[in-house]
């Protein structure tokens, strides 16, 4: 279970690594977030009592409530008892950084955790690398609403459609002498079959266009519109979503892209066979670039993906989903 976050008045602080969450999957599994912790806890120790007690009560964030892990939190109503904690944290945080330790950046939180137990466990930590990148495709791919939006042309299209055949209806209706249900009932029959025109001709022109236009001609984030278009109409969905990939430097990034896509046909149509299968080939292409835990994060991404909306919780990790099945299987025997 993730623990919960909630918004309180007293504020706590967190220390995050300030480190591209490429270099995060490739190199920071959770023994190695664990590592870190320790080694600045040993650091604050050596610096003397003031460091000592100004980073007590930090703890490794599982989950975290903004940006990437590992982060770094103190989370309880003494957080910032005095302007000074905050000057030897950010001390300590330079000393780290001159140490070799990486880089860190100290900055407060309004949020708490709820009361109760908050076990720093590996699997948490995967789903905090899942989360994030979930939270790429909004991030890094420039996309800040959801559903993504129709490409600039398809959306003065449609535009035009509306005013055309359903602005005509409701002018109409507007001056219709019928009062009451029966004027609504009549009312939204008739632009039911005027929208049903505009949405016709709207999805011709699309398809069409989907298929004529060479994405070399088009913007990075015009693509990602498209490929999404393309997503929720189930043509040229191969196409259009490797276009837009091509911009993306990292694994965790087309994977973003494609969880993106996945979400805009809500993993149904023509459109879910390409994208797990692009999914399954990420994973296998991250294998040996990615730490396990960055491979977990992936995997758990891919087996929400398949969830169906009604489905049960959270995914155990790989190794923990096969020991169950071995003990399940020796119980039968």
């Amino acid at each position: 279970m993730r623990q919960l976050l909630v918004e309180c008045n007293d504020p706590g602080l967190v220390v995050t690594l300030a480190e591209e969450f490429e270099n995060v999957l490739r190199q920071i599994d959770f023994a190695r977030a664990q590592a870190l912790h320790g080694q600045l806890s040993n650091l604050a120790r050596e610096l003397g009592p003031e460091f000592e007690q100004a980073w007590q009560g930090f703890q490794l964030e599982v989950p975290n409530d903004d940006g990437h892990p590992p982060a770094f939190g103190k989370r309880a109503a003494a957080s910032r008892t005095s302007g000074v904690d905050e000057e030897h944290l950010k001390h300590l945080l330079a000393q780290a950084a001159e140490r070799g330790l990486g880089q860190f950046e100290l900055r407060n939180t309004l949020l708490l955790p709820q009361d109760g137990p908050a076990p720093e466990t590996r699997e948490q930590y995967v789903r905090d690398l899942a989360d994030s990148i979930r939270w790429a495709a909004w991030e890094e791919l420039g996309i800040f609403q959801s559903p993504v939006e129709l490409p600039d042309a398809m959306a003065a299209h449609r535009q035009q459609l509306m005013d055309e055949h359903a602005g005509d209806v409701l002018r109409a209706r507007a001056c219709f002498p019928a009062v009451g249900h029966l004027w609504i009932k009549d009312s939204l029959k008739q632009l039911e079959q005027a929208l049903e025109e505009v949405n016709t001709r709207a999805e011709a022109v699309m398809s069409y266009e989907l298929a004529r236009l060479d994405p070399a001609d088009v913007e990075p984030n015009e693509r990602i519109c498209w490929a999404a278009l393309a997503a929720r109409l189930g043509e040229t969905v191969e196409k259009w979503c490797l276009a837009a990939e091509e911009p993306l430097a990292y694994i965790y990034q087309r994977a973003a892209l494609v969880w993106l896509l996945w979400s805009e046909c809500r993993g149904w149509g023509p459109a879910r066979p390409f994208l797990e299968k692009r999914l399954q080939t990420l994973i296998e292409e991250a294998k040996t670039i990615y730490t396990a835990d960055g491979l977990a994060a992936l995997r758990l991404l891919y087996d929400d993906l398949r969830r169906p909306p009604w489905g049960g919780p959270d995914s155990l990790l790989a190794e923990e989903r096969a020991e169950a099945e071995d003990e399940d299987t020796a119980v039968d025997d």
